[in-house]
């Protein structure tokens, strides 16, 4: 079965979602997976509609349907997030708290250019990328090259206090010590595959930017999306990593094998991509149907 997904400010309806009548109540918020990834409504989807459980399910997701890319920090703002979190009169006990974090911020930051509007460089500090001439100077080899390792730093940083920040603000609330469920990314193509007020899609346009076409350039985003997958796995309680954070669990989307990635230079939506970013219903059906059952195992040893 299917979880029900209620927008959170239903529960300042007249008429509130019946919470009560579920055998478990989750809390989601995060970026534009949890939300949609396109104005097209029948290709609209997120991963929170797909997941498969076993029992019934509550999800209030704080997560703002829309077609923007989310910063860590805006969702940590939200009122609806915070106060059903940890706000006393507000805050609610919820089995687990469902976030998706980390694939936006990576991809917003490597749209900031090399030059600025000033026409004056960009520090390395403040951007992902390195151009194809920084790139020939590196020490790096491979894709590797491509990537600015201050600016990776900066954002790893960024990353790190955050997701530790959360888990202090669960535990100032009801849920404490209830676990916090992470997932990694699938592999985007970059494509000029976008929605509206992104037609040429988000990483496309950004390593174009940098000088980055083809091969280089597809290599440059798998560099990226590598490094946040072992960010995020590091996370992991269980990962012996010292990044490891206490009950948060990290379900490595980014390993599914069935999953296929879009073609290369392809506009139009693919079986499992809606666009450059964004899964489609049957992607991220494919990703709920495994995602689901490990969520439940995993909530399964708490008491």
């Amino acid at each position: 079965m299917k979880p029900h997904v209620y927008p959170a400010d239903w529960l300042a309806r007249s008429d509130p979602p019946p919470l009560a009548d579920f055998g478990r109540r989750l809390l989601a918020e995060g970026d534009s997976w949890f939300t949609i990834g396109t104005l097209n409504l029948p290709d609209a989807s997120n991963l929170l509609f797909k997941l498969e459980v076993s029992q019934s399910t509550a999800i209030v997701n704080c997560a703002y349907p829309g077609d923007t890319l989310a910063h860590m920090v805006d969702w940590f703002s939200d009122p609806f997030f915070d106060r059903l979190l940890r706000q006393p009169r507000f805050a609610r006990y919820w089995e687990a708290i469902l976030v998706s974090a980390g694939g936006n911020d990576l991809i917003d930051a490597a749209q900031v250019p090399p030059v600025g509007k000033d026409g004056a460089p960009t520090p390395p500090g403040q951007r992902l990328l390195l151009t194809a001439q920084e790139a020939a100077e590196s020490s790096a080899a491979g894709p590797e090259r491509f990537v600015s390792e201050e600016g990776w730093a900066n954002l790893s940083s960024y990353l790190l206090t955050n997701f530790a920040e959360l888990v202090a603000r669960r535990d100032q609330g009801p849920s404490r010590r209830r676990p916090i469920f992470l997932h990694t990314y699938a592999l985007p193509t970059v494509r000029p595959s976008g929605t509206v007020g992104a037609p040429q899609g988000w990483l496309s346009p950004a390593l174009r930017r940098y000088g980055l076409n083809g091969a280089d350039a597809q290599g440059a985003s798998d560099a990226l999306f590598g490094r946040l997958r072992s960010l995020l796995l590091a996370l992991d309680s269980g990962s012996g990593q010292p990044q490891a954070l206490p009950q948060v669990h990290v379900f490595d989307s980014a390993g599914l094998p069935d999953i296929q990635p879009a073609p290369a230079g392809q506009a139009a939506p693919s079986d499992d991509w809606v666009n450059e970013i964004h899964l489609s219903p049957k992607g991220y059906g494919k990703m709920g149907q495994v995602f689901g059952p490990w969520m439940e195992k995993t909530l399964a040893a708490y008491p």
